[in-house]
This record gives structure tokens, sequence and C-alpha cells, in this order.
């Protein structure tokens, strides 16, 4: 399956079934539809290719959602027999979901964590919502870390989460020391210093990505491990650090 347009380009999909559809997201793409009518999303312009490639009006399911400018791995149904399922895999926490990300140092950190709190609504900014830790009101939120690579300053981190609540990865590491760069919403900065190249690391985005879904198929059954590699731009500020491309 290939995709090619003026808003998104890509060479194929991770995946793809009579049931499912699995691609890669890129930064900075919104999931689905934005008030904006003339902003595109994954959604949107996934509907629009598979209508041309098809010629027929074609179902398309979103079971959940990246964050615009997180990358990586993202599962959608092309039949409604696969809805339930699909949902089921989320609802029941059976899915497994990998991210790697790239945070601050901060104090000294273990080689392996896990925050399990509850989160809820903090603030806004704007009209953005803020999500943090609260006593009450809020919902169960879990995340296993562990780090991959220790960088001068920074940390490259795997992150499981067990929940699917809205910005976990990015409140659980914020709130723990640990913002993702260029998550200025929760504290990361857009640079860093010197790297071992020399020069001020720039930091193009919000450094965390989708790396992995492994799953029940939820028609076929099939065991399924579906994996998105880093990006470019995740992969040369990882260089820029001194760090290693590194997969999971």
């Amino acid at each position: 399956m290939a995709i090619r347009q003026s808003s998104w380009r890509i060479e194929q999909a991770l995946y793809e079934d009579d049931w499912l559809l699995v691609v890669d997201k890129p930064a900075g793409l919104p999931t689905q539809p934005t008030l904006d009518a003339r902003r595109p999303s994954v959604f949107s312009t996934l509907k629009e290719f598979l209508q041309q490639r098809d010629g027929a009006t074609p179902y398309l399911g979103l079971h959940h959602r990246l964050d615009r400018d997180t990358s990586g791995v993202l599962l959608l149904t092309k039949d409604q027999k696969a809805n339930a399922g699909t949902a089921a895999l989320f609802s029941e926490k059976t899915i497994r979901k990998t991210y790697q990300a790239l945070a601050i140092a901060g104090a000294a950190c273990p080689d392996s964590w896990e925050v399990k709190n509850y989160l809820g609504e903090i603030g806004r900014v704007g009209k953005a919502v803020k999500y943090g830790a609260v006593r009450s009101g809020g919902d169960p939120a879990q995340t296993s870390f562990r780090v991959l690579e220790r960088l001068p300053g920074a940390l490259l981190i795997e992150a499981r989460p067990h929940t699917g609540r809205t910005h976990q990865i990015r409140v659980h590491l914020s709130e723990g020391g640990h913002p993702i760069l260029g998550d200025t919403f929760y504290g990361g900065p857009m640079q860093l210093p010197p790297g071992p190249r020399g020069g001020m690391v720039p930091v193009p985005r919000v450094m965390l990505h989708a790396a992995a879904l492994e799953f029940l198929h939820p028609v076929t059954k099939a065991e399924m491990q579906i994996r998105s590699p880093l990006p470019a731009d995740f992969v040369a500020c990882l260089q820029a650090l001194g760090g290693n491309h590194v997969e999971t």
C-alpha cells in the first residue's frame, strides 16, 4: 500500500489485511480531523487514499490516537466486524504498547522503574488541557520505564504504558524529573548544551515515538508484532547527543 500525498508521504503501510490497517504516523500530523476542515489528518488522508485506490467509500475505525507531535504505530480497522475485538484489546489492556523517548537525565535515575497513580486535568494553557497527578477525581494510570541508553544530559527511554490516559507518558516522565525533549508543555527544552560534535543540540519536536504494538489479531487470533523504526529526526537528535540508533 503506497501513500504519496502533499501532506503525508509514506512508502508503505506497516500492515494491512481485510480487517486491519496499521500505519506509521509522522510527527506533526493530527490523528483525527480537527475543527479546521482544511487541515489534513491521518484519518482523512487514509480515507481519501483508500477511496481512490479501491474505488468505493471505505470504512475506517479509529480505536486509539497519538498526539500530533508523536510519531509511530497507529492501528485502525477497515471492517466493522473487527471493531468489537479491536476495542477490547484496549479496554481489556491486552495490547502491548512500546514507546521510545528522549528525555532530560535529571537527578539520579534507576535503570528501570514504574509509575502508578491517578491523572486528571490540572489546568489549561489557552485551549490546551494540561494533565497531572491528582489525589481525587482522576483516572488510574500506570507506565513501566527502562533506560536504554544514558547520554550527556539526556536519556533514551523505553516506555510501556499499561493504561491509555491522555499525555500519560509525557506527564509521568515530567513529574519524575525527566521531561521529554521538545515537550515545552511539560517542561522539556527545545535545545541541549553542546554534544560531542559541538554546538547546541536542537530538538525538532516532542521526542516521543510509538515503536511497537503487540496483540492477538481480533479476527484471526494470530499473534501480531508490528514495529516502526525510529524516524530520521529522532535518529538525528539521538546521534547529535552522542547516542546510538537503538531499536527494541
